[in-house]
């Protein structure tokens, strides 16, 4: 599988969005694809982050916003039968 060139994701991300607007998304595909489109985009932040933490050190701000980056990730997470995971429940 490939990586879809800019003007495609665009084109998609719009499709996604007229279809949420219209309200004819019956299977929830561009609900989907709004959802995992932003996890992704928190996701390569969270990478970009990390990457220069562990390049450059133990720099404060790098930690500090890798910290907010998966405190922010794990919000958008939590969902009710999720409250027995352990791992939900540890501090970083």
């Amino acid at each position: 599988m490939h990586v879809p060139e800019s003007d495609e994701l665009k084109s998609a991300l719009a499709a996604s969005e007229a279809m949420r607007a219209e309200g004819n998304d019956p299977r929830h595909i561009a609900k989907s694809l709004r959802y995992l489109y932003e996890r992704c985009e928190g996701l390569e932040e969270l990478l970009q982050i990390t990457d220069r933490f562990l390049r450059f050190g133990m720099a404060e701000h790098e930690l500090s916003e890798m910290r907010r980056l998966v405190n922010h990730l794990r919000e958008n997470e939590s969902r009710p039968e999720d409250s027995r995971d352990v791992d939900s429940t540890l501090p970083l």
